[in-house]
């Protein structure tokens, strides 16, 4: 039984004899064509279920992409590989890491009955380990490190620690750790700043009496007093000193060349001190970052468990020190195919390179106007640089979710604003004909608009919805259930 393609679809199925890089957009039918590419594989081409390696973005649609297959085989006799399709390759990539690990422990250097920790689990671990290296951080005889803690909150070093140390994980880091930079060093600002100070306050003397230049006397007063106060060798809060900064407006008397030197050489005080600040919070970061990274590990290894990055970083130094066990893995897998290709990440990219480093036939389909998991550590820039080094490329443009006029309206939203890299949406040919007695209306929120009122703008969106469908129905052009209302999920 033959399935219905696009010429489009049909292309990306047949064209299995190299690698090839999909641009598919929304409602495009991508599984389809996965499914449709992995049996023609297998029942035109011979090649076993189990060698070929299909790469999802959830479980849940691993799940999905299993049973499309064994409905598929079924529908053309194939009863034999619809009962092997039950054990194909097809997962997560973090369960294909998991089922190579579990294969290969003793060589991993692992406990073979290690403990996968879900988001949730490795995330509670994650702060218990922060807690830990942050009580062994903070030395009362080192107050810089309890100034550190007390400017930025317990809280908002956690998530600076954990998020840096995930996001290098994610890159390919075993022991994410910042590098060393070089301190920056202190000039002439000190000694420029009270010079100016000075001669400033020399100029303005002339002027006094005057109210805003009687303030401006006060400041840099004050300016001087807090600059006077700041041992030798040392600098000051960059914040405090930018509360002296003098604003001239129109005033002549603020605007002589002597207070545009002192304002210059303030700006120049406060860059010194950001600088030096920027510098002493970046060693103990590094430092708190380190203590995190050993612990965390450390807690891991207690209870002989693995989070998601472990597992790619694992499989990759596996299939990187043991060339024989990395080239079976290339020879097994004759076709490699991976969904959601967006959402990916250098660390995933370079696990697919070492399951594919023998010229592996290797399928990506995805949307970079889909990717939304940043906060997993997706990077889109993977996608944009494979883009743009695939040798082969096609696009499947066709949708077949909504009606013309809904993807019009979308095209006209979108388009100018993605620019260039925008793939219009176009209509199935089974929506080709109109169905809606009206354009599709765009209603868009202007949320600055709501700031100065006490209306909140969801509230405030929803009510002129309302308003909308309200004037329709009364005015006769549509009834009720004739009106379709789409909005962004909250």
């Amino acid at each position: 039984m033959s399935v219905e393609l696009t010429p489009e679809q049909r292309a990306a199925v047949e064209q299995r004899d190299t690698g090839l890089f999909v641009h598919a957009n929304a409602g495009s039918g991508k599984t389809r064509v996965l499914v449709e590419r992995f049996v023609r594989a297998v029942v035109d081409d011979g090649v076993a279920v189990d060698r070929i390696l299909a790469i999802t973005f959830t479980e849940k649609a691993a799940a999905e992409l299993k049973a499309r297959l064994r409905r598929r085989f079924l529908e053309l006799g194939e009863r034999g590989h619809a009962r092997k399709a039950e054990g194909a390759w097809v997962s997560t990539i973090h369960g294909f890491c998991s089922k190579l690990l579990r294969r290969h422990a003793l060589l991993a250097g692992i406990d073979p009955e290690y403990e996968v920790l879900d988001e949730t689990q490795a995330a509670r671990l994650a702060i218990d380990s922060f807690d830990r290296a942050l009580e062994g951080f903070l030395d009362p005889g080192e107050p810089a490190r309890l100034d550190l803690a007390a400017a930025h909150t317990p809280d908002r070093l956690r998530r600076m620690v954990t998020t840096v140390h995930a996001k290098r994980r994610s890159a390919g880091e075993a022991a994410p750790a910042l590098p060393e930079i070089d301190e920056p060093g202190l000039g002439e600002e000190r000694g420029g700043l009270e010079a100016a100070l000075a001669n400033a306050l020399v100029e303005l003397g002339e002027h006094a009496g005057v109210s805003r230049v009687d303030d401006a006397i006060a400041k840099l007063e004050r300016c001087g007093d807090a600059l006077a106060a700041v041992p030798d060798g040392e600098v000051g809060d960059p914040a405090a000193f930018a509360g002296f900064v003098v604003k001239p407006g129109r005033t002549r008397a603020l605007l002589g060349p002597r207070m545009t030197a002192a304002g210059d050489a303030l700006q120049a005080w406060i860059a010194a001190c950001a600088a030096q600040r920027g510098y002493r919070d970046y060693v103990l970061l590094r430092e708190l970052l380190a203590a995190y990274t050993s612990t965390y590990a450390a807690a891991k290894e207690r209870i002989s468990a693995l989070d998601f990055e472990d597992l790619e970083l694992i499989a990759c130094r596996v299939l990187e020190d043991n060339p024989a066990l990395r080239e079976r893995y290339e020879r097994q897998f004759e076709h490699v195919l991976v969904d959601e290709f967006q959402d990916t990440n250098r660390l995933q990219i370079r696990l697919l390179d070492l399951l594919t480093g023998r010229g592996g036939r290797l399928f990506t389909v995805g949307d970079e106007f889909q990717s939304i998991y940043g906060f997993r550590h997706a990077d889109l820039e993977v996608f944009r640089e494979r883009r743009a080094q695939a040798s082969t490329l096609l696009a499947l443009t066709r949708n077949y979710r909504s009606r013309p006029q809904v993807l019009e309206a979308v095209n006209h939203l979108f388009g100018d604003a993605f620019g260039d890299d925008y793939q219009p949406l176009a209509a199935s040919a089974e929506f080709a004909d109109p169905v809606f007695g009206h354009p599709v209306e765009l209603l868009v929120t202007d949320k600055p608009s709501f700031a100065e009122t006490k209306e909140h703008w969801r509230a405030g969106e929803a009510q002129r919805i309302a308003g909308r469908v309200r004037e329709l129905v009364d005015s006769g052009e549509a009834e009720p259930g004739e009106i379709v209302v789409l909005f962004a999920a909250g």
